[in-house]
């Protein structure tokens, strides 16, 4: 449900890439008496599969098949059937990462056979429908260009600042001593929006004590793409 609005979101200034995972839970799809369950995994290098596969493995002990498809970019992606008939497990569920536009995305689908064979259709239905639950059940992240500073201000300005910097910057802290000392962590964007109001209510009197770049996996909740 949030594949379009995260294409737009991923387009802004400050942001890299394609939704990727944040977080996940499994998903359970029920047909014919047999099981399937999904859940997705973020992959930045095809050595990390193992780690998952042994994951799945160990939660879903003596399944038939650990099917699984990734996505890392439009470059590095794969999908395998285990033991399903070809075409009708990993494709399937690799089509719905593309579709959805997620990278860095790796969706894993186990199945407990439940003894009705459910025909190339019905495994092709079963698994497109197991991926899209599994990425129903995930909470969505973005790569994005974060910063960090550090800043000393004087008592007196502290609680005007704080307000007017709360919308506008991703979690500040302070610490209070012989003066006040922020921590914040912000979009890179935000930076002269931050810079105009530290000046115009510290008077010119603030200083900035440490500042770093980094790129941070953030939480993508729906309003952010709305």
């Amino acid at each position: 449900m949030y594949a379009k609005k995260m294409r737009t979101f991923a387009a802004r200034p400050g942001v890299n890439m394609m939704p990727t995972v944040f977080s996940s839970e499994p998903a359970e799809y029920l047909v014919e008496r047999s099981r399937f369950i999904g859940q997705t995994f973020r992959l930045v290098e095809p050595d990390q599969l193992a780690e998952h596969l042994h994951h799945m493995e160990g939660a879903y002990p003596h399944a038939n098949h650990y099917t699984w498809a990734y996505r890392i970019d439009d470059a590095h992606l794969r999908a395998s059937d285990n033991g399903e008939p070809q075409g009708t497990a990993g494709m399937p569920m690799l089509n719905i990462l593309s579709q959805q536009g997620w990278d860095q995305t790796l969706v894993v689908v186990v199945r407990y056979f439940g003894g009705i064979k459910l025909g190339r259709g019905g495994l092709v239905h079963a698994y497109q429908k197991s991926a899209q639950l599994a990425l129903a059940s995930t909470k969505p992240g973005m790569m994005q260009h974060i910063r960090t500073v550090r800043v000393t201000i004087d008592y007196s300005p502290y609680d005007r600042i704080v307000r007017a910097l709360e919308p506008m910057v991703l979690t500040q802290e302070a610490f209070f001593g012989a003066e006040v000392q922020l921590a914040l962590s912000l979009p890179m964007e935000s930076w002269p929006q931050i810079e105009e109001v530290l000046d115009r209510e510290a008077r010119g009197t603030w200083q900035l004590n440490a500042s770093e770049d980094l790129w941070r996996l953030m939480p993508l909740s729906q309003s952010q793409t709305e």
